[in-house]
């Protein structure tokens, strides 16, 4: 049983029980990578090099920082002033590595996370500022949120003693369940002036690497959906979309730790030569599903505004990485990648949304295709789920006129399409956004 008594959350037994089955299969993999002997220290330090620039310049990025990896690592060994950017975001990028060289240390030490390590990132994190380390004592907003923090000291003190109590009365509850809930009721006090996002993602990746996990690494092209997850979180209570972030995240991470513990030393330009061929074709790709979704809303808000309808879609910018590409291109499977969210509201009629997704090609698309290519990415469809964990639920009745979509790799102007009755066929990109949206429509009359 998941004990949330004294926190701003409720589970119900089934997303209880949906969640739970999730977790034991990442904890599985994390023990099969101990028992192999691959969490070598070499695969360790291999890994966390590799990641550590990242890490400092994605969650900087959330906050607004123009940074690069490249140019965090310039700005962190060697001080190097980066022109173009603004000086503070080079000293936020010292700051959080130094935070995180020191929150490996704190793991060490297997006590539940408290105030007092909470202040010590916190006071890293802000460097030399006068509020580091300080709980607030003035009101602050959250930017893009409906819920208002707790307004005078007192009730921010309150909140961070029962986050505290939470957390060390609820020790033996596993490590990604702590990391989430610890996050999002981080944020929801919102304890400090200004650091509390970094401070929030620094204190789940203490969680994790505390018992065993890789960190993880929430990116700046995921930063909608970071902040909606946390704003429903805020709002209703609800942590499914941000329980099934960090999975995936998590997920992720246990990824790159298994490439990392099978990667060979030395440099192969004729491997190098491929991936900048690969690295093209992602790019075109990315580039068709964003021309495709901006169809789709453009077609939509024609049909819908003489109604005051409107349809909002919510895009996540180049939302497949080169690795995850490259994974789908072989039918492996990778933490689901939201591609764009289509948003549908009318006067007086039921509102409709859908989640487009990645995965690889299913096995009759791919053999469809197979004369063509090996492998690739599809987009898939997804509804919101009633019983909320996970968030959104794949049922092809419900997917807008086809329930799969792909193109030839390196095209991009024809998609392949597979309809309800699993027939597939060849369309244009308009022809394909005009017959999605005009299945939007008939759902709406539907409902």
């Amino acid at each position: 049983m998941i004990n949330l008594e004294k926190c701003p959350y409720i589970l119900d037994k089934k997303m209880e029980d949906r969640l739970l089955e999730d977790i034991k299969k990442l904890e599985e993999r994390v023990n099969l990578l101990r028992l192999q002997g691959i969490l070598t220290q070499e695969t360790l330090q291999r890994y966390y090099g590799q990641k550590r620039f990242e890490h400092v310049a994605e969650s900087n990025a959330i906050e607004g920082s123009t940074l690069s990896a490249g140019e965090t690592e310039l700005a962190v060994l060697k001080g190097i002033t980066i022109t173009g950017h603004d000086p503070a975001y080079i000293r936020d990028a010292i700051a959080l590595d130094r935070a995180l060289q020191r929150l490996t240390e704190l793991a060490k030490d297997h006590n539940p996370t408290d105030l007092r390590q909470v202040r010590e990132i916190h006071e890293l994190i802000m460097g030399d500022r006068p509020s580091a380390g300080i709980f607030r004592n003035e009101r602050v907003r959250i930017t893009g949120s409906k819920h208002t923090p707790p307004k005078t000291w007192e009730q921010v003190m309150e909140g961070m003693e029962n986050w505290e109590r939470w957390s060390s009365e609820n020790r033996d509850l596993p490590a990604v369940i702590r990391a989430t809930v610890l996050h999002a009721w981080f944020v929801h006090v919102h304890p400090f002036i200004d650091g509390n996002g970094r401070t929030a993602r620094a204190i789940t990746n203490l969680e994790l690497v505390r018992a065993g996990y890789p960190s993880i690494i929430i990116k700046k092209k995921e930063r909608v959906r970071y902040i909606d997850a946390l704003g429903i979180s805020d709002e209703g209570g609800d942590l499914s979309e941000f329980f099934e972030l960090i999975i995936a995240r998590a997920n992720d991470a246990l990824r790159g730790l298994e490439q990392a513990a099978k990667q060979e030393q030395g440099y192969d330009p004729a491997i190098e030569r491929i991936r900048i061929a690969q690295e093209r074709r992602l790019n075109i790709w990315n580039t068709s599903v964003s021309l495709l979704a901006q169809i789709i809303e453009h077609e939509l808000n024609a049909m819908i505004e003489p109604i005051k309808g409107q349809c909002n879609i919510k895009t996540f910018d180049n939302s497949l990485e080169l690795d995850d590409y490259i994974e789908l291109c072989a039918r492996h499977s990778v933490s689901k990648t939201w591609s764009f969210i289509v948003n549908l509201d009318i006067p007086g009629m039921p509102s409709i949304s859908r989640l487009a997704w990645f995965g690889y090609r299913s096995s009759q698309m791919y053999k469809q295709m197979e004369s063509i290519e090996n492998g690739g990415p599809s987009i898939f469809w997804s509804e919101k789920n009633p019983d909320g964990y996970p968030a959104w639920i794949q049922k092809e009745n419900s997917a807008p006129a086809y329930i799969e979509l792909t193109t030839v790799q390196g095209s991009g102007d024809e998609w392949y399409v597979m309809d309800q009755n699993h027939s597939i066929t060849k369309k244009s990109t308009t022809r394909v956004a005009s017959d999605i949206a005009k299945a939007f429509i008939q759902q709406l009359t539907n409902t």
